[in-house]
């Protein structure tokens, strides 16, 4: 049986045929993943993927040829989304400020990287946040690491500040949970409601800093932000 040559080894017309190859199947699945998240976003997770094809402008079979099924088409737009929210949120995080600015600073953060990519929030949200509200990670979160990855994050913050007395005792991961529903509730007000309407002015609707004061109220142990000094023994 004859052996084909690897990619180094072909002639230079032949490997620059597969480089175009493969850069126009990247291209072609880019596209594809454009309109899925489109489609999904738009018709919920019962959208087909003729649906998904139509708006790529593709057949199904095509799309098949690039993906396995519908589930795989979901996945792979999760996907290219993890790096750059996980990326913004750790910067939150890591910022050399406050517990309590930290806090504020994961709200902006993710505020600012939805309302950037308001139709993979739509699909974030039926993933993820249709789901009975529970103080616990659940099947949804079982399945999406990267979002038990954030609730880390946000934990991790938690944590921190319980150590310094800037934030109120309790279950850190508890307090992310209820955090994340904070933020959910707020950026589905703009997506459904105010960016949906033509009326993108977040600012003025519900100003950012109203929910900062929010969170304050919340989680702040003392609102000035400074560390509790410690208790006399």
């Amino acid at each position: 049986m004859t052996r084909r040559p690897s990619a180094s080894k072909r002639p230079p017309r032949a490997r620059l045929k597969l480089v175009r190859r493969e850069y126009l199947g990247e291209i072609a699945r880019t596209h594809i993943l454009d309109a899925a998240e489109q489609v999904l976003a738009e018709k919920g997770l019962g959208a087909t993927v003729k649906e998904i094809a139509e708006r790529a402008d593709y057949s199904a079979g095509a799309i098949y040829g690039f993906f396995d099924s519908k589930d795989e088409i979901v996945a792979r737009v999760f996907e290219r989304h993890e790096a750059a929210f996980l990326d913004a949120m750790g910067a939150a995080a890591a910022a050399q400020v406050s517990a309590r600015e930290r806090l504020h600073r994961l709200f902006d953060a993710q505020i600012d990287y939805f309302k950037t990519h308001p139709n993979f929030y739509k699909l974030f949200d039926q993933i993820v946040r249709s789901r009975s509200w529970t103080l616990q990670f659940t099947g949804a979160e079982q399945s999406s690491p990267w979002y038990r990855r954030a609730l880390e994050i946000e934990a991790d913050v938690f944590r921190g500040g319980m150590a310094t007395g800037e934030l109120i005792a309790g279950d850190p991961v508890v307090n992310a949970t209820i955090l994340s529903g904070i933020i959910g509730a707020y950026i589905s007000h703009w997506v459904y409601e105010v960016a949906s309407k033509g009326n993108s002015d977040i600012d003025r609707v519900a100003p950012v800093s109203r929910v900062h004061a929010l969170l304050d109220r919340a989680f702040a142990e003392n609102r000035s932000g400074r560390p509790r000094p410690p208790k006399p023994r």
